[in-house]
């Protein structure tokens, strides 16, 4: 269902309405000769199973949500900090153009390598083949002249990058996160359980009222799951999504202003 696109999520939350409508009408056609019976005691087993449901998934999709901006968030500061390391390690004459191509492999391997990588919850080899190529390429300048300038700049090149990896960090941490059986059971399970309730504690209602309460119930329900499903991987294509766009965009700057992308190090690798 996550990688259902917002018109998909919304036919299919209006279908569960529409046929939690139907089947209620259907139910109630089918007991409507049935001695009634006292719905009294099934309103207090609603009242604790509707409050206990909301608080679970209330607290998951508040978690979701809390890694998938983190996420937002962590490609922007991975994006700031590639920029950065890229303009200060000009001031190095030798061996600076290195780490600004390796700072452009990296780039490039996060957007063409790593991203379809997420959206499987895995991270990419060829990143970290990149990442090793700039704190190599790091290791190998020198200072441009003797100043008070050149260890504060050298000094703030390894705090970007260091801001680099873990930004990394973070987004993996979101694509690795999935939602566990249990809680699948308990978004289904216990959403049934609550339309089911819903329908008991209204049987005294005109079918019409009572099929409107419980279908809006239905709707209500879905919509949490899709939510679920939705911010479980943050970086599957659709609207609202985390894209690269601006680790693109730094990349298209970087390549502007900079050596050409040639020899990067997950190209030079031994692809066995």
């Amino acid at each position: 269902m996550s990688t259902l696109t917002p018109q998909a999520n919304a036919v299919a939350v209006v279908l569960a309405g529409v046929t939690v409508f139907g089947l209620s009408l259907l139910v109630r056609h089918l007991i409507r000769r049935r001695r009634e019976f006292d719905v009294s005691p099934w309103s207090a087993t609603l009242s604790y199973v509707a409050t206990a449901y909301g608080i679970v998934v209330g607290f998951w999709i508040l978690f979701l949500f809390g890694l998938f901006a983190d996420a937002r968030q962590a490609v922007g500061d991975e994006a700031t900090s590639i920029g950065t390391a890229f303009e200060e390690v000009a001031l190095f004459t030798e061996g600076g153009p290195d780490v600004q191509r390796a700072l452009i492999c990296y780039a490039a391997a996060v957007s063409d390598y790593e991203w379809p990588a997420l959206q499987r919850g895995m991270s990419a080899t060829e990143v970290d083949l990149a990442y090793r190529e700039i704190i190599t390429a790091l290791g190998e300048i020198d200072e441009p002249f003797p100043s008070t300038l050149a260890p504060a700049a050298a000094t703030n090149i390894f705090v970007q990058v260091g801001n680099i990896s873990t930004a990394r960090e973070t987004r993996l941490v979101a694509a690795q996160t999935v939602t566990p059986a249990l809680m699948w059971a308990l978004l289904l399970g216990g959403g049934l359980l609550v339309t089911v309730l819903i329908f008991i504690v209204t049987l005294k209602s005109a079918p019409v009222t009572q099929a409107v309460q419980v279908s809006l119930t239905a709707v209500f329900t879905a919509v949490m799951i899709a939510l679920v499903a939705g911010l479980t991987n943050p970086f599957v294509p659709g609207a609202g999504r985390v894209t690269p766009s601006l680790i693109d965009q730094t990349r298209a700057t970087m390549e502007d202003a900079g050596p050409s992308l040639h020899g990067c190090a997950f190209d030079l690798a031994d692809p066995s």
